[in-house]
């Protein structure tokens, strides 16, 4: 159990970091190739880990539909139901599905400083998770470790 809870804090790190890599992506994709919204998020749906994938894919699906809800309508309705699939924190959330509240809205500049922000706000968390998963992934890596000496010994 404890060693299943330290995974946990070192999944959380690892998908911060794809998300990051995947909006540097989509940033690309937007800004300097002018590729729609849809086939930008189709992109990164391809390029991006799995364990994020979907998001960039479901939402280019909702995109292509055409279904009148706005992109961080959207957005946030793909991440809520599917909340579980991610080993964020409730502050990650936010900032990711924060993101596409402002995506598609103002010029070029406007929309380059929104993907640096954004990619600033996830590194803070990044570097928040990492000394999270140093502090306490070790504790309950070893808590597992005890918890299953302790039923071995009780089993004998």
């Amino acid at each position: 159990m404890g060693y299943l809870i330290s995974l946990r804090y070192g999944l959380r790190v690892r998908q911060l970091d794809y998300f990051i890599s995947a909006l540097n992506s989509l940033e690309n994709d937007i800004l300097y190739y002018s590729t729609p919204l849809p086939v930008a998020m189709k992109r990164v749906a391809r390029k991006s880990h799995k364990s994020i994938s979907w998001i960039f894919e479901d939402t280019w699906k909702e995109l292509c539909n055409r279904n009148g809800y706005e992109i961080d309508d959207t957005w946030k309705r793909i991440i809520n139901n599917n909340i579980d699939n991610l080993s964020l924190d409730k502050k990650d959330i936010e900032v990711i599905i924060d993101f596409a509240k402002e995506l598609g809205f103002g010029n070029k500049e406007t929309q380059e400083k929104h993907f640096e922000y954004t990619k600033l706000l996830l590194k803070e968390q990044k570097n928040k998770a990492v000394k999270e998963k140093e502090k306490n992934g070790k504790m309950f890596n070893r808590l597992g470790v005890l918890l299953g000496l302790a039923i071995v010994i009780i089993l004998i």
